[in-house]
């Protein structure tokens, strides 16, 4: 099998959707040995900021002289963005290899289990010193915690998303997230919440909550906060301070408040939360006028979402996967808006349109975000692209 038909096969793999809960996780970890077990993990769950958290604490451990391992999801362009060692992406042989032992196992895994298991069994395999896993959604149920002793637990931001899935509260949500909160580990957040409190007593973990902000390279105020979460752990892990510095201003982490080109800004938000971060760092910048391009799932308060955004020129979207809303439908929540269905013609239109004063913020989904570097860099795109 090439690896094209290898991506194939794993995009197939969405026929059996999302199914929280951790028994065939558990079941083929089983098969391949507990490879988790092996490994000191850094354990980071959250609803905005969890990437970025994760990367900095990577580039603070790689900065020390540490060999680290970083799954994330979703990924923006290539799928061997999930598994990464000291930011190297894993080879397409090694996908391969991988993907055929976890399979040789017999258990029948979700898209998101069988990449788990792979990042599990890659980063054992490469000796790595730390593992920086990203839980998927939620926490409680998401693969991600088959891990049972971590080196520390982190809960980043939060707010309402994956309401379906997770609960449509924010206290439910909440007790999702914790989920990942383990016997005697301690938990750094920056969310001073009851419910994350009493699961730490139950748990007999120290809840440290983290109000402390660091410098970073990363643009937004609100990567401050973040900063100071990875910092907070990374002084738990007995990392020098010039190093942890170091590594919060040298960070690299794309699509997140990213000038793509001088006057071009692509970011990730895809929640009113994010969109108000986001508006918060252009309305700092100058700008004659504004061009904003947006797409956005459908199971998304959109409506919210553009509420937050500035004032602009609005060219409505739509990333080619079947969760994305109709921009004739956004229309109704727009005032004057341009629909442009293909997302590459919208970003060429933007661009015509832009004055060399002006500003153009692409935002919405991280799947706009991945389709558009996928064309600005001419990479064909594979519709694993647009798998969660």
């Amino acid at each position: 099998m090439k690896y094209e038909e290898m991506l194939d096969w794993l995009y197939n793999l969405r026929r059996f959707g999302i199914k929280p809960g951790l028994e065939k996780i558990a079941e083929v970890m089983e098969k391949l040995g507990n490879p988790h077990d092996k490994l000191r993990i850094i354990h980071v769950a959250g609803t905005n900021g969890k990437g970025s958290v994760c990367a900095m604490i990577e580039s603070i451990l790689r900065k020390n002289g540490f060999k680290v391992g970083m799954f994330i999801s979703p990924h923006l362009v290539d799928f061997r963005e999930r598994l990464q060692v000291n930011r190297e992406l894993i080879s397409k042989e090694e996908v391969m290899r991988l993907v055929n032992k976890i399979n040789g196992t017999g258990v029948e895994l979700t898209f998101f289990e069988l990449t788990t298991a792979a990042a599990f069994l890659y980063f054992y395999e490469q000796k790595v010193d730390y593992a920086v896993i990203e839980v998927g959604m939620g926490g409680r149920f998401d693969a991600t915690n088959i891990v049972k002793n971590p080196v520390a637990t982190v809960i980043t931001s939060l707010s309402l998303d994956h309401t379906q899935w997770l609960g449509d509260t924010l206290d439910k949500i909440t007790r999702e997230k914790a989920g990942i909160i383990k016997e005697k580990v301690p938990l750094f957040t920056c969310v001073d919440s009851d419910v994350i409190r009493n699961v730490c007593i139950e748990k007999n973990s120290p809840f440290i909550l983290v109000e402390d902000e660091e410098n970073t390279n990363m643009n937004g105020l609100f990567q401050r906060s973040n900063a100071g979460l990875a910092a907070a752990v990374a002084r738990h892990m007995k990392v020098p301070e010039n190093e942890i510095k170091e590594g919060l201003l040298s960070v690299s982490w794309p699509a997140r408040l990213e000038f793509i080109e001088k006057n071009i800004l692509l970011d990730c938000a895809h929640n009113p939360e994010g969109i108000e971060k986001l508006t918060e760092f252009v309305n700092t910048l100058n700008y004659d006028k504004l061009i904003v391009i947006f797409g956005v799932m459908k199971d998304k308060n959109y409506q919210e979402m553009l509420s937050r955004l500035p004032d602009c020129k609005m060219i409505l979207t739509k990333p080619k996967i079947d969760r994305s809303a109709d921009p004739v439908d956004l229309k109704n929540f727009c005032n004057n808006a341009a629909v442009i269905e293909d997302v590459a013609v919208a970003y060429e239109q933007a661009k015509k349109i832009a004055g060399k004063n002006d500003l153009i913020v692409i935002c919405g989904s991280c799947y706009l975000a991945g389709e558009l570097l996928a064309y600005r860099n001419k990479i064909p795109m594979h519709p694993i692209m647009w798998v969660q």
